[in-house]
């Protein structure tokens, strides 16, 4: 039996409002960390780190920003690590993921665990049968949910369902080429 202890990469998948950073916290624990892009929107960014300052125009600084603090985190030996946001088929994802596994981290998806969350993956798996009614929804639901914090609008929600993937793989995401 190996008895090797793994440091581990965790990407979080799932739409904004389904239970993504709830999850990272638990995945994370005590001693792992948690790391986050829209933090760079808290604190990073204005003067008041209780308020959520998004600017379009700053996402690839705060993309740039979170990478370093998982190259920091990496190099200091931190697991668990939990990126918390959407993590798909993207440049950025592989980024995140290919800096874990050269530092021997394995990495590994994760969901929500949420009621909603649950429901809501089998409606993207079987997407091309739902009733559009049922998709407005589930956006105008997160979009609610996302109100006090990152007020991601329905539309924005609504897009990401249409193009999420729920059959993606870690391989995948290693493979991905810059378009």
């Amino acid at each position: 039996m190996d008895t090797e202890t793994t440091n581990i990469v965790y990407l979080m998948r799932g739409l904004p409002g389904c239970g993504k950073s709830h999850r990272a916290k638990r995945l994370a624990g005590e001693n792992g960390l948690v790391l986050e892009t829209d933090e760079y929107f808290y604190t990073q960014v204005g003067t008041d780190s209780t308020h959520y300052d998004y600017d379009k125009s700053l996402l690839p600084a705060a993309r740039q920003w979170n990478l370093s603090r998982l190259r920091d985190a990496l190099a200091a030996g931190i697991s668990p690590i939990v990126i918390d946001r959407g993590n798909g088929l993207n440049s950025e994802t592989r980024e995140f993921a290919v800096c874990a596994v050269e530092q021997g981290y394995k990495v590994e998806l994760a969901e929500p665990d949420s009621s909603w969350w649950q429901e809501l993956r089998v409606l993207l798996k079987y997407k091309e049968f739902v009733a559009e009614k049922l998709f407005d929804a589930w956006a105008q639901k997160l979009a609610d949910s996302t109100r006090a914090g990152h007020r991601v609008p329905a539309s924005t929600i609504r897009s990401w369902m249409q193009s999420w993937r729920h059959d993606v793989t870690v391989g995948q995401i290693l493979d991905v080429q810059d378009s």
